[in-house]
Protein backbone atom coordinates (compact mmCIF):
# COMPACT_ATOMS: atom_id res chain seq x y z
CA UNK A 1 0.00 0.00 0.00
CA UNK A 2 1.63 3.24 -1.06
CA UNK A 3 2.47 6.08 1.97
CA UNK A 4 0.71 8.95 2.60
CA UNK A 5 2.53 12.23 2.72
CA UNK A 6 2.23 12.49 6.00
CA UNK A 7 3.77 8.96 6.53
CA UNK A 8 6.14 9.54 3.78
CA UNK A 9 7.34 12.66 5.63
CA UNK A 10 8.34 10.35 8.52
CA UNK A 11 10.00 7.79 6.77
CA UNK A 12 12.60 10.28 5.42
CA UNK A 13 15.31 10.58 8.53
CA UNK A 14 16.32 7.11 7.59
CA UNK A 15 17.59 7.93 4.61
CA UNK A 16 20.39 10.04 6.78
CA UNK A 17 22.19 12.63 5.42
CA UNK A 18 24.60 12.97 2.30
CA UNK A 19 25.95 16.13 1.07
CA UNK A 20 25.85 16.50 -2.39
CA UNK A 21 23.80 18.30 -5.39
CA UNK A 22 23.17 15.63 -7.69
CA UNK A 23 19.95 14.34 -5.48
CA UNK A 24 18.50 17.75 -5.26
CA UNK A 25 19.01 18.64 -8.94
CA UNK A 26 17.61 15.91 -9.65
CA UNK A 27 14.66 15.97 -7.96
CA UNK A 28 14.19 19.98 -9.10
CA UNK A 29 14.07 19.09 -12.46
CA UNK A 30 11.37 15.95 -12.22
CA UNK A 31 9.47 19.41 -10.88
CA UNK A 32 9.84 21.79 -13.61
CA UNK A 33 12.62 23.78 -12.13
CA UNK A 34 11.04 25.74 -9.55
CA UNK A 35 13.51 27.72 -8.49
CA UNK A 36 14.55 29.39 -12.48
CA UNK A 37 13.84 33.02 -12.16
CA UNK A 38 13.73 33.40 -8.39
CA UNK A 39 15.11 36.18 -6.84
CA UNK A 40 17.41 34.64 -4.45
CA UNK A 41 19.63 35.68 -1.32
CA UNK A 42 21.72 32.40 0.15
CA UNK A 43 23.32 32.49 3.25
CA UNK A 44 25.64 30.26 4.90
CA UNK A 45 27.89 30.03 7.84
CA UNK A 46 28.85 28.67 11.47
CA UNK A 47 26.65 30.32 13.57
CA UNK A 48 24.37 33.74 13.43
CA UNK A 49 22.73 32.40 10.13
CA UNK A 50 19.38 32.15 11.12
CA UNK A 51 19.29 35.63 12.97
CA UNK A 52 20.07 37.33 10.27
CA UNK A 53 17.81 35.57 7.83
CA UNK A 54 15.10 36.61 9.88
CA UNK A 55 16.72 39.86 10.32
CA UNK A 56 16.82 40.52 6.46
CA UNK A 57 12.81 38.81 6.50
CA UNK A 58 11.75 41.29 8.61
CA UNK A 59 13.20 44.57 6.70
CA UNK A 60 12.03 42.80 3.20
CA UNK A 61 8.58 42.41 4.37
CA UNK A 62 8.10 45.74 5.87
CA UNK A 63 9.83 47.60 2.91
CA UNK A 64 6.47 45.78 1.01
CA UNK A 65 8.34 42.74 -0.54
CA UNK A 66 6.80 39.26 -0.26
CA UNK A 67 9.50 37.02 1.10
CA UNK A 68 9.84 33.31 1.60
CA UNK A 69 12.20 32.00 3.96
CA UNK A 70 13.72 28.74 4.05
CA UNK A 71 15.19 27.93 7.82
CA UNK A 72 16.41 25.10 9.67
CA UNK A 73 16.22 23.63 12.05
CA UNK A 74 12.51 23.60 12.86
CA UNK A 75 11.82 24.18 16.59
CA UNK A 76 8.46 22.44 16.81
CA UNK A 77 7.03 21.55 13.87
CA UNK A 78 8.26 21.18 10.48
CA UNK A 79 5.73 23.46 9.16
CA UNK A 80 7.95 26.18 9.73
CA UNK A 81 10.92 25.88 7.61
CA UNK A 82 8.90 27.33 5.23
CA UNK A 83 7.71 30.94 5.83
CA UNK A 84 6.03 33.20 3.19
CA UNK A 85 5.73 36.83 4.36
CA UNK A 86 6.64 35.59 8.13
CA UNK A 87 3.51 33.09 8.06
CA UNK A 88 4.82 29.30 8.21
CA UNK A 89 2.51 26.96 5.27
CA UNK A 90 -0.44 25.38 6.87
CA UNK A 91 -0.28 21.77 7.69
CA UNK A 92 -2.64 21.34 4.52
CA UNK A 93 -0.54 22.82 2.49
CA UNK A 94 2.66 21.54 3.82
CA UNK A 95 1.72 17.73 3.53
CA UNK A 96 -0.18 18.93 -0.76
CA UNK A 97 3.52 19.76 -1.53
CA UNK A 98 5.10 16.67 0.40
CA UNK A 99 2.64 14.11 -1.61
CA UNK A 100 4.20 16.58 -4.84
CA UNK A 101 7.69 15.26 -3.96
CA UNK A 102 6.36 12.47 -3.26
CA UNK A 103 5.37 11.95 -6.47
CA UNK A 104 8.28 13.21 -8.55
CA UNK A 105 10.70 10.96 -6.44
CA UNK A 106 9.13 7.90 -8.03
CA UNK A 107 11.74 7.90 -10.87
CA UNK A 108 14.99 8.44 -8.96
CA UNK A 109 17.42 5.27 -7.76
CA UNK A 110 19.12 7.58 -5.48
CA UNK A 111 16.25 8.60 -3.37
CA UNK A 112 16.49 12.46 -2.09
CA UNK A 113 17.52 12.87 2.16
CA UNK A 114 14.83 14.64 4.43
CA UNK A 115 16.09 18.49 3.88
CA UNK A 116 16.52 17.94 0.01
CA UNK A 117 12.86 16.78 0.54
CA UNK A 118 12.04 19.47 1.83
CA UNK A 119 13.88 22.17 0.15
CA UNK A 120 12.33 21.17 -3.16
CA UNK A 121 8.86 21.75 -1.11
CA UNK A 122 9.98 25.15 -0.25
CA UNK A 123 10.67 26.15 -3.72
CA UNK A 124 7.54 24.46 -4.79
CA UNK A 125 5.74 26.49 -2.30
CA UNK A 126 7.77 29.76 -3.15
CA UNK A 127 6.91 29.50 -7.06
CA UNK A 128 3.24 28.68 -6.02
CA UNK A 129 3.21 31.88 -3.87
CA UNK A 130 4.81 34.26 -6.46
CA UNK A 131 7.38 35.68 -4.00
CA UNK A 132 9.45 38.61 -4.62
CA UNK A 133 12.45 37.59 -3.25
CA UNK A 134 13.86 33.74 -0.88
CA UNK A 135 16.17 33.42 1.66
CA UNK A 136 17.30 30.51 1.82
CA UNK A 137 19.40 29.73 4.76
CA UNK A 138 22.43 26.85 4.30
CA UNK A 139 21.97 23.63 6.84
CA UNK A 140 25.60 22.98 6.60
CA UNK A 141 28.74 24.08 4.88
CA UNK A 142 27.52 25.81 1.69
CA UNK A 143 29.29 23.98 -1.82
CA UNK A 144 27.64 21.14 -1.11
CA UNK A 145 24.48 21.98 0.85
CA UNK A 146 21.04 21.55 -0.72
CA UNK A 147 20.47 25.02 -1.17
CA UNK A 148 23.47 25.71 -2.88
CA UNK A 149 21.24 25.47 -6.73
CA UNK A 150 21.19 29.65 -7.36
CA UNK A 151 23.62 29.93 -10.27
CA UNK A 152 22.89 34.04 -9.72
CA UNK A 153 21.80 34.91 -6.73
CA UNK A 154 20.82 38.96 -5.72
CA UNK A 155 23.16 38.19 -3.01
CA UNK A 156 25.50 35.50 -1.35
CA UNK A 157 26.24 36.05 3.23
CA UNK A 158 29.01 34.26 4.46
CA UNK A 159 27.80 35.40 8.45
CA UNK A 160 30.81 33.65 9.96
CA UNK A 161 33.64 30.94 9.78
CA UNK A 162 34.22 28.56 12.95
CA UNK A 163 35.23 25.00 13.62
CA UNK A 164 32.05 22.86 13.40
CA UNK A 165 30.73 20.10 11.37
CA UNK A 166 34.55 19.24 10.93
CA UNK A 167 33.75 15.26 9.94
CA UNK A 168 31.68 16.96 7.02
CA UNK A 169 33.39 20.39 6.36
CA UNK A 170 37.27 20.15 7.62
CA UNK A 171 39.27 20.32 10.62
CA UNK A 172 40.60 24.26 9.72
CA UNK A 173 38.75 27.39 9.42
CA UNK A 174 40.27 27.17 6.50
CA UNK A 175 39.19 24.08 5.02
CA UNK A 176 35.47 25.42 6.51
CA UNK A 177 35.87 28.59 4.77
CA UNK A 178 36.29 27.09 1.42
CA UNK A 179 33.75 24.50 1.79
CA UNK A 180 31.15 27.99 2.93
CA UNK A 181 32.65 30.22 0.19
CA UNK A 182 31.59 27.47 -2.57
CA UNK A 183 28.32 29.70 -2.40
CA UNK A 184 29.89 32.63 -3.97
CA UNK A 185 28.98 33.06 -7.62
CA UNK A 186 30.34 34.22 -10.45
CA UNK A 187 30.09 38.30 -10.75
CA UNK A 188 26.90 38.44 -7.61
CA UNK A 189 27.89 40.13 -4.72
CA UNK A 190 29.13 38.80 -1.60
CA UNK A 191 28.57 39.68 1.76
CA UNK A 192 31.23 38.67 4.64
CA UNK A 193 30.29 39.31 8.22
CA UNK A 194 32.75 37.45 10.39
CA UNK A 195 36.23 38.45 11.63
CA UNK A 196 38.75 35.31 11.34
CA UNK A 197 41.28 36.55 9.32
CA UNK A 198 42.00 33.02 7.56
CA UNK A 199 38.81 32.44 6.63
CA UNK A 200 38.38 36.25 5.13
CA UNK A 201 41.62 35.33 3.14
CA UNK A 202 40.47 32.45 1.58
CA UNK A 203 36.73 34.19 1.10
CA UNK A 204 38.34 37.33 -0.22
CA UNK A 205 40.38 34.61 -2.95
CA UNK A 206 37.16 32.94 -3.76
CA UNK A 207 35.44 36.41 -4.67
CA UNK A 208 38.64 37.76 -6.67
CA UNK A 209 38.26 34.26 -8.69
CA UNK A 210 35.01 34.67 -9.65
CA UNK A 211 34.73 38.64 -9.98
CA UNK A 212 32.34 38.49 -7.11
CA UNK A 213 32.32 42.19 -5.24
CA UNK A 214 33.22 41.29 -1.28
CA UNK A 215 31.74 43.94 1.17
CA UNK A 216 32.88 42.86 4.71
CA UNK A 217 30.87 44.08 7.32
CA UNK A 218 32.59 47.11 9.43
CA UNK A 219 31.72 46.48 12.99
CA UNK A 220 33.35 49.55 13.89
CA UNK A 221 29.93 51.54 12.82
CA UNK A 222 28.27 49.77 15.98
CA UNK A 223 28.35 52.65 18.82
CA UNK A 224 26.15 52.90 21.83
CA UNK A 225 25.04 49.31 22.86
CA UNK A 226 22.50 49.07 25.49
CA UNK A 227 21.14 45.68 26.34
CA UNK A 228 18.23 44.92 28.94
CA UNK A 229 15.79 42.07 29.54
CA UNK A 230 13.46 43.84 27.40
CA UNK A 231 14.84 45.11 24.08
CA UNK A 232 18.63 45.66 22.46
CA UNK A 233 19.57 49.18 21.12
CA UNK A 234 22.84 50.25 19.33
CA UNK A 235 23.83 52.65 16.45
CA UNK A 236 25.19 51.24 13.11
CA UNK A 237 26.80 54.26 11.94
CA UNK A 238 24.10 56.96 10.60
CA UNK A 239 21.36 54.81 12.25
CA UNK A 240 20.67 55.92 15.50
CA UNK A 241 18.64 53.67 18.50
CA UNK A 242 18.22 51.41 16.02
CA UNK A 243 15.93 48.62 18.67
CA UNK A 244 15.01 44.96 18.34
CA UNK A 245 13.35 43.13 20.87
CA UNK A 246 16.25 40.63 20.79
CA UNK A 247 18.34 39.39 23.22
CA UNK A 248 21.94 38.16 23.39
CA UNK A 249 25.33 39.98 22.84
CA UNK A 250 25.83 38.79 19.29
CA UNK A 251 22.79 39.94 17.88
CA UNK A 252 23.89 43.46 17.21
CA UNK A 253 26.73 41.84 14.97
CA UNK A 254 24.25 40.30 13.29
CA UNK A 255 22.90 42.88 12.98
CA UNK A 256 25.43 44.63 11.45
CA UNK A 257 25.63 41.94 8.77
CA UNK A 258 21.89 41.78 7.70
CA UNK A 259 21.81 46.09 7.74
CA UNK A 260 25.01 45.68 5.14
CA UNK A 261 23.11 43.36 3.37
CA UNK A 262 20.10 45.85 3.06
CA UNK A 263 22.43 48.43 1.75
CA UNK A 264 23.68 46.45 -0.76
CA UNK A 265 20.34 44.50 -1.66
CA UNK A 266 19.32 48.60 -2.52
CA UNK A 267 22.62 49.26 -4.53
CA UNK A 268 21.62 46.26 -6.62
CA UNK A 269 17.72 47.73 -7.20
CA UNK A 270 15.70 46.49 -4.50
CA UNK A 271 13.91 49.70 -2.80
CA UNK A 272 14.44 49.49 1.14
CA UNK A 273 13.35 52.68 3.11
CA UNK A 274 14.98 53.64 6.33
CA UNK A 275 12.06 53.19 8.02
CA UNK A 276 12.00 49.36 6.85
CA UNK A 277 15.20 49.10 8.25
CA UNK A 278 13.69 50.10 11.71
CA UNK A 279 9.97 48.60 11.51
CA UNK A 280 11.64 45.40 10.20
CA UNK A 281 14.37 44.92 13.00
CA UNK A 282 11.98 46.29 15.48
CA UNK A 283 9.41 43.55 15.12
CA UNK A 284 11.49 40.63 15.17
CA UNK A 285 11.09 36.94 17.41
CA UNK A 286 13.30 34.43 16.31
CA UNK A 287 13.16 31.93 19.57
CA UNK A 288 15.43 29.93 20.62
CA UNK A 289 18.50 32.46 20.52
CA UNK A 290 19.15 33.75 23.62
CA UNK A 291 15.22 33.96 24.14
CA UNK A 292 13.48 35.20 27.37
CA UNK A 293 10.64 32.08 28.41
CA UNK A 294 9.79 33.55 32.24
CA UNK A 295 10.73 36.16 34.36
CA UNK A 296 10.23 33.98 37.86
CA UNK A 297 12.79 32.81 37.64
CA UNK A 298 14.86 34.37 34.46
CA UNK A 299 14.57 31.61 32.05
CA UNK A 300 16.82 31.92 29.12
CA UNK A 301 16.68 29.49 25.87
CA UNK A 302 19.64 29.48 24.10
CA UNK A 303 20.53 27.27 20.99
CA UNK A 304 24.63 27.65 21.16
CA UNK A 305 25.47 24.06 19.84
CA UNK A 306 29.52 24.61 19.61
CA UNK A 307 32.27 26.51 21.03
CA UNK A 308 32.23 29.38 19.16
CA UNK A 309 28.33 29.53 19.90
CA UNK A 310 29.29 28.80 23.50
CA UNK A 311 31.66 31.16 24.10
CA UNK A 312 29.19 33.99 23.39
CA UNK A 313 26.30 32.71 25.28
CA UNK A 314 28.83 33.01 27.88
CA UNK A 315 29.65 36.74 27.13
CA UNK A 316 25.63 37.29 27.09
CA UNK A 317 25.48 35.88 30.52
CA UNK A 318 28.15 38.39 31.70
CA UNK A 319 26.18 41.06 30.17
CA UNK A 320 23.12 40.28 31.52
CA UNK A 321 23.75 39.14 34.88
CA UNK A 322 27.42 40.37 35.66
CA UNK A 323 29.26 38.18 38.20
CA UNK A 324 26.34 36.22 39.24
CA UNK A 325 26.55 32.43 38.09
CA UNK A 326 23.30 30.83 36.77
CA UNK A 327 22.05 27.28 36.76
CA UNK A 328 22.38 25.23 33.23
CA UNK A 329 20.06 22.65 31.46
CA UNK A 330 22.51 21.50 29.04
CA UNK A 331 22.16 18.68 26.07
CA UNK A 332 24.17 18.37 23.41
CA UNK A 333 25.16 15.95 19.98
CA UNK A 334 27.93 13.59 20.66
CA UNK A 335 29.55 14.90 17.45
CA UNK A 336 30.25 18.29 18.94
CA UNK A 337 33.12 19.91 20.28
CA UNK A 338 31.62 19.13 23.96
CA UNK A 339 34.63 19.25 25.72
CA UNK A 340 35.76 23.02 24.58
CA UNK A 341 31.81 24.00 24.84
CA UNK A 342 31.80 22.49 28.48
CA UNK A 343 35.71 24.11 29.68
CA UNK A 344 34.07 27.39 28.37
CA UNK A 345 30.80 27.71 30.33
CA UNK A 346 32.31 25.93 33.76
CA UNK A 347 32.90 29.20 34.81
CA UNK A 348 29.83 30.58 34.90
CA UNK A 349 27.78 27.65 36.07
CA UNK A 350 26.16 27.19 39.46
CA UNK A 351 24.86 23.76 38.76
CA UNK A 352 24.49 21.49 35.34
CA UNK A 353 21.40 19.47 34.78
CA UNK A 354 22.27 17.57 31.72
CA UNK A 355 19.71 16.24 29.39
CA UNK A 356 19.99 14.18 26.15
CA UNK A 357 17.92 15.70 23.07
CA UNK A 358 15.78 14.08 21.13
CA UNK A 359 17.82 12.82 18.79
CA UNK A 360 20.25 9.87 17.43
CA UNK A 361 22.95 11.90 17.41
CA UNK A 362 22.82 13.26 21.25
CA UNK A 363 25.18 12.94 23.88
CA UNK A 364 23.99 10.40 26.82
CA UNK A 365 23.45 13.17 29.70
CA UNK A 366 26.00 10.99 31.90
CA UNK A 367 28.46 11.22 29.76
CA UNK A 368 27.88 15.52 30.01
CA UNK A 369 27.74 15.39 33.83
CA UNK A 370 31.01 13.84 34.22
CA UNK A 371 32.77 16.21 32.10
CA UNK A 372 31.31 19.12 34.03
CA UNK A 373 31.95 17.38 37.06
CA UNK A 374 35.57 17.20 35.92
CA UNK A 375 35.58 20.87 36.02
CA UNK A 376 34.56 20.81 39.52
CA UNK A 377 31.01 22.04 38.37
CA UNK A 378 28.07 19.81 40.42
CA UNK A 379 26.07 18.10 37.82
CA UNK A 380 23.46 15.63 37.43
CA UNK A 381 22.03 14.01 34.41
CA UNK A 382 18.15 13.60 33.76
CA UNK A 383 16.02 10.47 32.27
CA UNK A 384 14.38 13.47 29.88
CA UNK A 385 15.07 16.70 28.94
CA UNK A 386 11.31 17.60 30.85
CA UNK A 387 12.38 16.30 34.35
CA UNK A 388 15.34 18.09 34.05
CA UNK A 389 13.65 21.58 33.37
CA UNK A 390 11.13 20.90 36.16
CA UNK A 391 13.86 20.26 38.36
CA UNK A 392 16.46 22.93 37.30
CA UNK A 393 13.52 25.57 37.48
CA UNK A 394 12.93 25.09 41.42
CA UNK A 395 16.56 24.96 42.49
CA UNK A 396 16.65 28.42 40.29
CA UNK A 397 13.50 29.59 42.11
CA UNK A 398 15.46 28.25 45.48
CA UNK A 399 18.81 29.89 44.62
CA UNK A 400 17.37 33.13 42.73
CA UNK A 401 19.59 32.02 40.38
CA UNK A 402 18.87 32.90 36.27
CA UNK A 403 18.90 29.56 34.38
CA UNK A 404 19.57 29.33 30.91
CA UNK A 405 18.70 26.12 28.91
CA UNK A 406 21.24 25.32 25.97
CA UNK A 407 23.11 23.37 23.96
CA UNK A 408 20.81 22.18 21.05
CA UNK A 409 17.85 23.46 19.45
CA UNK A 410 16.34 20.11 19.23
CA UNK A 411 15.46 20.53 23.19
CA UNK A 412 12.47 23.24 22.67
CA UNK A 413 9.67 21.67 21.92
CA UNK A 414 10.77 19.45 24.90
CA UNK A 415 10.74 22.22 27.33
CA UNK A 416 8.02 22.02 30.47
CA UNK A 417 7.86 24.48 33.12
Amino acid sequence: MRATPEQYFKSLPQRGSKPGLERISELLALLNEPQRGMNIIHIAGTNGKGSVSKMLEGILCAAGYKCGLFESPCLVSPDEYIRVCRKPVDREGFLRLCGLVQNAEQSMIDKPTEFEVLTAMALLYFKEQGCDIVILEACMGGRLDTTNICPSPLLSIITDVALDHTEYLGSTVAEIAAEKAGIIKRGRPTVFGGTDPEALDVIKSECEKLGSPLVTVDHGRLENLRFSLERTVFDFGDYKDISMPLLGAYQPKNAAAALTAAEILCKNGIKIGRADLYEGLGSLRHRGRFELLRREPIVIYDGAHNPNGAATAAESMKIYFGEKKAALVMGVMADKDYERMVGILAPRAERVFAVTPDNPRALPAKLLAERFEAHGVPSEPFASVAEGCRTAINYAETKKLPLIIMGSLYMYKNIIF
